[in-house]
């Protein structure tokens, strides 16, 4: 049985990336033998004697400035529900994302993530076998052919091997991921300590929210101060894990509520549905993008946002109460930050945030990185 379970457990190989301006290429396998794909000199083989200096390298296949987004004065957007907006904040589905460079990655990933799966499965069912090897020994006990030498032994054996098995399949579901090595430049080190830094302090942000939707508004006919309409969920960033990966750098993750959560690792970015569709693209190819905005907050006044001014939830064209309406009542307009994370047909994403600043810094560190390496 333990032969079984050992032929099982693969040995996933760890990637190693090099990040640079020449773009991103993955290399995989173990020390002597590996395969380096992607960046601009194609795929190679790599093979060489640890220890000795021996190594050969083969040719197998041949081929050949993000910053702030200008603010368009919006008057200023307000929250509501939107059924047909004229814009929607959504992007393609993962799986048809991956970068040539990091196809590798992607592979490497999905197949630990697999064998995860299944070895969580006989877990499982070796568990339960475990129940019943117990549950047959106290019945053996009770009617006393335990005591039989044949049948103690068999018992025995039986459970001995069911505990050996089962500690291969833990240590095979703690070593079922990929060791990722990122190779940075000091002068980008030293940069991504800093975006580390920012996006920590973003994460204690009163309140994030996830815009899904946009809508124009007939100023006139609605006696509106708010031009625009925004549908925008509250949700979380944080620092973790993406399942499938062991790194020194955990990963920033920005949860989605429409579609693929968000993970930043240095140099490049993963749209992560679930373990089997997720996307992966070059950091420096997306456009992450600030913008500052003055919001009509209609809901709870975040602690941390400066304050522009009051306005009339309904106003006459010079910004006057409209006393037509009984029940007006003045809202704030708050000063908002908005990160926009775009790249065409691919990624198309905006949170808002309580404190501006936080957001600016931020997107400043994060795109002064993707110019370091």
């Amino acid at each position: 049985m333990s032969i079984l379970f050992r032929r099982r457990i693969k040995i996933i190989p760890g990637v190693r990336l090099n990040i640079s301006k020449s773009g991103l290429s993955a290399s995989v396998g173990v020390r002597g033998a590996s395969v380096t794909f992607g960046g601009r000199g194609g795929t190679y083989a790599n093979l060489g004697i640890p220890g000795t200096g021996i190594y050969t390298r083969k040719k197998i296949d041949g081929r050949g400035n993000p910053g702030k987004e200008k603010n368009i004065d919006q008057e200023y957007p307000q929250q509501e529900n939107i059924e047909n907006p004229d814009e929607s904040y959504v992007s393609a589905e993962p799986f048809e994302l991956t970068s040539t460079g990091l196809q590798a990655l992607k592979d490497a990933v999905i197949e630990a993530n697999n064998q995860r799966k299944l070895l969580k499965k006989d877990l499982k069912k070796i568990k339960f076998k475990v129940f019943k090897a117990k549950l047959l020994k106290i019945l053996s006990q009770i009617t006393l052919l335990y005591f039989l030498k044949p049948i103690k032994k068999r018992i025995k054996e039986n459970l001995y091997q069911l505990d050996e098995v089962i500690i291969q399949i833990k240590n095979g579901i703690d070593t079922s991921y990929v060791n990722l090595e990122l190779e940075l430049n000091e002068k980008a080190i030293k940069q991504y300590e800093k975006v580390l830094s920012s996006f920590k302090a973003l994460t204690t942000t009163n309140f994030i929210w996830d815009i899904t939707s946009a809508n124009d508004v007939d100023m006139v006919k609605t006696r509106s101060t708010a031009s625009q309409t925004y549908e925008r969920v509250k949700t979380s960033f944080s620092l973790q894990e993406l399942p499938g990966i062991k790194s020194t750098f955990n990963a920033l993750c920005l949860q989605n509520n429409n579609g693929a959560d968000i993970y930043i690792y240095p140099g490049f970015l993963v749209m992560f549905n679930s373990e089997e569709n997720f996307g992966i693209l070059e950091l420096n190819k997306i456009d992450i993008l600030f913008s500052e905005t003055n919001f009509i907050e209609s809901e709870q006044r975040p602690s941390d946002s400066v304050l522009v001014k009051y306005v009339w939830e309904k106003a006459n064209k010079n910004g006057s109460r409209d006393k037509r309406f009984a029940d007006n009542r003045q809202l704030p307009v708050m000063k908002y930050g908005e990160i926009t994370l775009f790249k065409r047909g691919a990624i198309h994403e905006k949170y808002m945030l309580s404190n501006s600043k936080k957001a600016d810094e931020f997107v400043d560190n994060l795109n002064k990185f993707t110019l370091s390496i």
